[in-house]
């Protein structure tokens, strides 16, 4: 193969073009915290490829969809199904049966857990849990035992953790606990043994890691009351080693090491901690924080070396709602978005807490659940995408104009690529339609990676000749292979974008 030229390597800067084919696995890409291209392993927390895959996104749960959207020509409700009850959590998405489609996973107030295919709504399967265990817990997907399959892990008010094979539904492992199980449960290889655990709270105040090969015990710290919170996981003080941070209602946050669940350090709030914490470098140091919410009326941000207050945010009423982090005004520095009892969504600096700007998307209701973050329109910076207990759908602007509301009773909304198209759509659960899945008129394909504009956006379609010489990435932005466009040989169906010469792609090739 003949060497390109500097010249010619800069056009390349181009073409982007999103692919649904057969791809080889490439085993160098897949290590314990990292999937190759599907859901078939746990994502790094940038993961970009359309998935959804527990409660806030990813492990550290910023709340933040990396691939992008484009609403701005219209929506449509592109399918909708009924639950047997109402959905209080958040539905998780991504290929549970690696089929190479997207499944959305859900829990109801009867105890099912249901799956259903992203293109249509059509139901795949369901389990019945126990007799009245409604189902408050966020599903989370990923390959849990290593076999090569998805499994779906969630907590349940029956007093129990479900491990289901993603294929059929079927049980793979359950553990009972003393008291209801309201927490979400993360994923991801807490230990550096190269297994994956299950992280998860309890009503009977304790935090439980399982092994995910069959759900015994690797260890359980006890706290000094029941807990709501969702585990966040994630090196949170640079020493190389995962940590696991949750809150309990007996009104602190816990930093507990992956290894042992020893205690690292915990921060004492002023009242019940209901929220789930965020992790991330919110200030620019290269450290890592953690931000939270409490009943006491504040938003903390927490340095994760020590947990030493960083800066102390107070609304007007109490925080329930789980922060989401993320540039959202593309201004370079990082911000907070977080909802409390007031009504309002309150957008805060990283770096000090100050308020950017707040919203009241509620009025006469308070804000209990997610905040979701992602690009769905082309204007600069990031839109939110939040809800109301009994209102609408919000999708406010990065500056905090309200750009659109729809819908009815919303409980939680999920953003993910459901029908691999390039772009992601919203899923929304709740009481009235029970679930809906919100697709854009203009959503064509191929709609970009945040943090790769340059490169990894679509702008205009041109059709990719066998001789062009091509750069292929997964989508969160990897490159995986350079060269020839018919030598390419993939083996695994999956999204992929391809930068080639001469223009912006964005066809989809099934």
């Amino acid at each position: 193969m003949k060497a390109l030229t500097n010249k010619q390597i800069n056009k390349y800067r181009g073409l982007v073009l999103v692919v649904w084919v057969f791809l080889g696995l490439f085993p160098e890409f897949i290590n314990a915290q990292s999937c190759g291209f599907q859901t078939t392993c746990v994502p790094p927390s940038d993961w970009a490829n359309g998935s959804w895959q527990m409660f806030n996104g990813t492990q550290n749960h910023t709340g933040r969809q990396t691939m992008k959207g484009n609403f701005t020509s219209g929506r449509y409700v592109k399918w909708s199904y009924i639950t047997p009850e109402w959905i209080r959590s958040s539905p998780a998405i991504g290929d549970i049966n690696n089929d190479g489609q997207i499944e959305i996973v859900v829990g109801d107030d009867y105890g099912y857990i249901s799956a259903l295919r992203g293109t249509d709504g059509f139901l795949l399967w369901n389990y019945n849990t126990r007799p009245l265990g409604r189902i408050y817990s966020s599903p989370s997907i990923g390959d849990i035992n290593r076999d090569g399959q998805v499994e779906v892990v969630v907590g349940n008010g029956d007093n129990a953790v479900y491990a289901l094979r993603g294929t059929d539904g079927s049980l793979l492992w359950l553990y009972g606990t003393w008291d209801r199980v309201y927490s979400s449960p993360a994923i991801g290889d807490i230990d550096n043994d190269g297994q994956i655990e299950v992280v998860v709270g309890s009503r009977d105040s304790r935090i439980y890691a399982f092994r995910g090969t069959n759900g015994t015990i690797l260890w359980f710290f006890t706290t000094g009351s029941s807990i709501h919170s969702s585990p966040a996981i994630g090196d949170i003080n640079n020493d190389g080693q995962i940590e696991v941070v949750i809150g309990s209602l007996d009104n602190r946050l816990y930093a507990l090491r992956g290894t042992n669940g020893s205690l690292l350090w915990s921060y004492t709030t002023d009242s019940m901690i209901y929220s789930s914490p965020a992790i991330g470098d919110i200030n620019g140091d290269g450290n890592i924080e953690v931000v939270i919410g409490s009943l006491d009326n504040k938003v903390y941000a927490l340095r994760g070396t020590n947990g030493s207050l960083l800066w102390s945010y107070t609304t007007l009423a109490g925080v329930y709602s789980s922060p989401t982090i993320g540039d959202i005004n593309n201004d370079g520095n990082v911000e907070v978005a977080v909802g409390s009892w007031d009504g309002y969504i309150h957008v805060l600096r990283g770096t000090n807490g100050s308020l950017v700007w707040s919203y009241n998307v509620l009025s006469s209701y308070t804000l209990y659940e997610d905040i979701v973050l992602a690009d769905i329109d082309p204007s600069p910076g990031i839109e939110i995408i939040t809800h109301g207990r009994g209102r609408s759908i919000y999708v406010l602007s990065s500056s905090g104009t309200l750009l659109w509301q729809d819908g009815g009773d919303q409980w939680s909304v999920s953003v993910g690529d459901v029908d691999g198209d390039g772009c992601v759509e919203i899923v929304a659960v709740g009481n009235a339609i029970s679930i809906m899945v919100i697709d854009a008129t203009s959503n064509e394909g191929g709609c970009g990676i945040l943090g790769n504009d340059d490169e990894l956006s679509v702008d205009e379609s041109k059709v990719l000749k066998p001789d062009d010489y091509v750069k292929i990435f997964t989508t969160d932005g990897r490159r995986i292979y350079r060269g020839e466009y018919k030598s390419f040989k993939p083996e695994r169906r999956g999204i992929y974008f391809v930068v080639a010469e001469g223009g912006k792609v964005k066809k989809v090739v099934r």
